[in-house]
């Protein structure tokens, strides 16, 4: 594919040969807690496809990796598939696929907008095994067959519950590309799965991006079991709200038994949280280099700033990267209260620090064949995520702390107005 090319296609290409030619940041399980078993971790599939109707000169055979004597490198396929004609036809679309979850009562994530994946089990020979596996189950998709490239993983998440604080598992996203013209149409583990959606790339940034915000009752999380403390919360720190992007609601499969709606009627999707989050990860390593005067200091996604995209660094100067999606720290949640988002702002000092934080990685010019080095094994997305819920949690215990005591004072100072007018009618009538 030519530098030149500016198309989407031409990120994908340039996005999924950083991810395989950089070692993802991995974290290690902690020691588990007594009583509570192992640490648990989960895997996902981020699968991607270049979907075209008419797909005139598609040859699937020229990525094709059956062949284990003549297996072609990873990077070999990429290129070999992103030269074909129909893949950089400006009718092609790259879309990515996404799950919504089955309603369950059992489930922490149930209804949410996710990537195929699951719990790693004790028999699973590695994380890619768990994505393969859980893919397999879960939307009836084998990523070992020939039509399917793993492309390699993303950084390691942390999974965590009351604002960061408490670490439930360890996520490690694997990416793949589907080389076939005509994208899979999945079929469903009815249990797990209520519809599938192959979303197209365009709609995940701007222009056509659309955005919405999910509340979230903090209080709920906060004090689950507590009726009292409860709404006692509610009136002290508000509502929470996460930033999400609206997806059409147009399944390409479906669960028996439900009920798609038609004309318009069927809500939209929303995806937030730690799936938007990954899926901003991807699409931070299609930022393209638009000039060579300097970094761009905005919090763009922590890999974009790392990761020089296609290995194409060979200037003495450092790229400045285009704007292609938001970043993930636009995305961290908001409170309703205008006064506890400023206090996170006050106390979030190093979560700024973080998001400055350059890495050397990007500053080094290199030959463009050369392999992309390895990164410092330092999770700045990780360390800036828990960085700015540290700040949330200060700001929420000095919220709760200064609307008690102007609570207290304005009870108190009630308290005082009306023994002031009881002790004036006394004398009055004395």
């Amino acid at each position: 594919m030519s530098a030149s090319q500016s198309g989407v296609a031409a990120r994908l290409y340039a996005a999924l040969r950083a991810i395989h030619s950089s070692p993802p940041r991995r974290i290690a399980s902690p020691p588990p807690l007594p009583g509570a078993g192992p640490q648990k971790r989960a895997s996902v599939a981020i699968n991607t496809t270049a979907s075209s109707e008419d797909a005139i000169g598609a040859d699937p055979a020229a990525v094709s990796t059956s062949s284990a004597s003549l297996q072609p490198s990873v990077l070999e396929q990429l290129d070999d598939f992103f030269a074909q004609p129909w893949v950089n036809n400006p009718s092609t679309t790259i879309e990515i696929l996404y799950i919504k979850r089955a309603t369950r009562t059992t489930d922490a994530w149930s209804g949410h907008v996710a990537f195929p994946g699951g719990r790693t089990e004790p028999d699973d020979e590695s994380a890619e095994f768990t994505a393969l596996r859980e893919t397999w189950e879960e939307v009836g998709l084998d990523l070992a067959e020939k039509d399917w490239i793993s492309i390699g993983q993303l950084d390691d998440r942390e999974i965590t519950t009351s604002l960061g604080k408490r670490l439930l598992m360890i996520l490690s996203p694997f990416v793949f590309l589907h080389t076939s013209p005509y994208a899979p149409i999945p079929e469903l583990q009815e249990t797990e799965v209520a519809s599938a959606h192959w979303i197209p790339l365009e709609l995940l940034h701007a222009p056509a991006a659309k955005y919405g915000h999910v509340p979230i009752d903090i209080a709920t999380r906060l004090a689950p079991r507590n009726r009292f403390a409860r709404t006692a919360l509610r009136l002290l720190v508000g509502k929470m709200d996460f930033k999400c992007i609206l997806l059409p609601n147009d399944p390409v499969a479906s669960s028996y038994g439900a009920k798609p709606l038609t004309g318009g009627n069927a809500p939209e999707l929303k995806l937030w949280g730690l799936t938007l989050g990954m899926t901003l990860d991807l699409l931070s390593h299609m930022t393209l280099a638009s000039s060579l005067e300097d970094l761009s200091t905005y919090p763009y996604a922590v890999a974009a700033l790392d990761t020089p995209l296609g290995g194409r660094t060979g200037a003495s100067k450092v790229a400045k990267l285009a704007p292609f999606a938001p970043s993930e720290a636009s995305i961290f949640p908001r409170f309703s209260y205008p006064d506890i988002n400023f206090l996170i702002w006050v106390f979030a000092f190093r979560y700024r620090r973080l998001l400055r934080h350059p890495s050397n990685a990007a500053t080094r010019p290199r030959p463009p064949d050369t392999p992309a080095p390895a990164r410092a094994k330092v999770n700045w997305a990780g360390m800036s995520l828990n960085a700015y819920y540290a700040a949330v949690r200060r700001a929420l215990v000095v919220a709760v702390f200064l609307r008690s005591c102007a609570a207290l004072g304005g009870i108190v100072a009630a308290g005082l107005w009306i023994r002031g007018k009881l002790l004036d009618r006394r004398r009055t009538l004395a």
